[in-house]
């Protein structure tokens, strides 16, 4: 279950990873950083894991049904990293305005697939993140929190107005993605 993030994002991601790309290659030896591609981006708000083909339909039946909150918009702010800044190994894009409404979100997708045993649900604490790339490999001398810094993220907004349960197919250039349902978000007089 995700999120698009538009296509005005797309780009300053595009111009971001570009200028992360730049500062690294200039360090003494640039860490292995397997970016997301453009078409790929999204805001994930609940990963079901793999899920049996006749499962599938009762999956999209569940998600389905519109969200009662009304569609908002999603500010982003600057690059972090998991687990740390120190050794990185995901780079990702965070929320500054439009958290709230997200995690009403994921509350109420989580909701809907709570007792549906066949799905496998990762419970982890959701926290909201645009994933920008993973570090395969280490580099040396690299100065993350100062690169990270050194980015900055210009002001582009995305509409939330719907979530979408997509199919993950794995192959050898990375995930393919197909949307299979989405639920719209609109608020209920």
């Amino acid at each position: 279950m995700a999120i698009d993030i538009g296509d005005a994002m797309r780009r300053e991601v595009a111009r971001v990873v570009s200028a992360l790309t730049g500062k690294l290659e200039a360090v003494k030896k640039p860490p292995k950083v397997a970016w997301v591609k453009p078409a790929a981006l999204h805001v994930t708000i609940k990963f079901i894991g793999e899920v049996e083909e006749p499962d599938v339909e009762q999956l999209k039946e569940l998600i389905a049904p519109p969200i009662d909150i009304a569609p908002f918009e999603l500010v982003w702010r600057g690059v972090g990293t998991f687990p740390s800044a120190k050794r990185p190994r995901a780079l990702w894009l965070g929320v500054i305005n439009g958290a709230a409404p997200l995690a009403e979100v994921e509350a109420e997708v989580s909701r809907r697939l709570a007792g549906s045993s066949p799905f496998e649900l990762d419970d982890r604490a959701f926290l909201p993140h645009l994933t920008l790339g993973r570090v395969k490999m280490d580099g040396e001398g690299v100065d993350w929190p100062k690169i990270l810094k050194a980015v900055e993220v210009r002001h582009v907004t995305s509409v939330v107005d719907r979530v979408t349960l997509y199919r993950s197919q794995l192959s050898q250039f990375g995930p393919n993605y197909t949307g299979l349902v989405s639920a719209p978000l609109r608020k209920n007089k």
